[in-house]
């Protein structure tokens, strides 16, 4: 209603598309057998599949009070999957979309999450929090408001934080990437040109990550093919884009995928990153600044507040080929 209005909470959504999906795209939340879900119990073996892993998520998130935190690398589809938490057509007894309250840290939300969150108990409304990109910290305050005596509210947050730690009194669920048949099924979905062995191609290529494969998707055309194609001339179509050979974008790349995630804003200084990168190759950090943002632009690297990580898949080596 606010946002009808003009009034709406900086930074703050309610349910809606969270995730990017193209205007005209099938919207529902495609499904497999694989086991994709893992939670860390050993009564759970290998994972859990991602209809059994939302309905444990919602089991845990209808009751005030309980946190639970998504990680994942990027590209795998973490928002998405939160998205289907509040989907009456994925699984069973769906989340209140009423309930749901969403921010991107990388927004700026204001208020703070940890604001909004203490106020929501103090007019004792009932509300599911969800905090995209979030960090440790931020996780933290968020489950000592969450848990408090008389608490209103429970929270899922969202990260690709992949450490093996668990914080105290969560709930932690990892999401694993797709299988070949749910990225080609994607695939398919969203670009009509693309043929099915075309999508086998791409679903191959992405190691199942559906960032990959939808950015590698749209740069086939109609009447296109890229079936004939090996990995190295996969991998120079996804990263050129159309573009002109680029070799100094592409060295940097190389020496940004060494690295899980970096600090991607600060030039100098001893918390500063870029210099250490530019430094590996004999380039300064403001032409890694430069180059990172290029390589965002392309959707090979994704922004958490300061922070660049590439989607999982997408590294590159010196021979131009697929880091798996």
């Amino acid at each position: 209603m606010r946002a009808r209005i003009g009034k709406s909470v900086p930074g703050w959504r309610s349910h809606g598309e969270w995730s990017y999906v193209p205007a005209g795209a099938d919207k529902a939340y495609l499904l497999d057998d694989k086991a994709r879900i893992k939670t860390g119990s050993n009564d759970d073996g290998e994972g859990l599949p991602a209809v059994d892993g939302i309905n444990r998520m919602r089991d845990a998130l209808r009751k005030p009070g309980r946190v639970v935190r998504l990680v994942g690398l990027s590209g795998v589809g973490k928002t998405r999957l939160v998205e289907a938490l509040f989907d009456a057509t994925s699984g069973a007894n769906a989340l209140d979309p009423s309930l749901a309250i969403y921010t991107d840290i990388a927004d700026s939300p204001d208020p703070q999450p940890r604001g909004l969150a203490s106020d929501l108990v103090a007019s004792g409304t009932r509300a599911i929090l969800v905090i995209d990109n979030c960090p440790p910290e931020t996780h933290k305050q968020l489950s000592e408001v969450a848990k408090a005596p008389g608490t209103t509210i429970s929270v899922i947050t969202v990260e690709y934080d992949i450490r093996e730690d668990q914080p105290e009194g969560t709930d932690v669920f990892s999401l694993e990437t797709s299988s070949l048949e749910l990225i080609e099924k994607l695939v398919r979905a969203r670009f009509a040109d693309v043929s099915q062995i075309d999508a086998r191609t791409i679903a191959e290529f992405s190691g199942g990550n559906a960032r990959i494969a939808l950015a590698l998707a749209s740069t086939v055309k109609k009447s296109d093919t890229i079936s004939s194609l090996n990995s190295s001339e996969l991998f120079t179509r996804l990263f050129q884009q159309r573009h002109e050979h680029d070799a100094d974008l592409l060295q940097i790349a190389e020496a940004c995928s060494l690295v899980y995630s970096f600090q991607g804003e600060l030039l100098a200084g001893e918390e500063a990153e870029l210099p250490v990168l530019g430094g590996l190759i004999g380039k300064s950090a403001q032409q890694v600044f430069t180059a990172a943002a290029e390589l965002k632009r392309r959707d090979l690297l994704q922004q958490r507040g300061p922070w660049r990580a590439r989607p999982c898949g997408a590294g590159v080596s010196a021979s131009s080929s697929v880091s798996r």
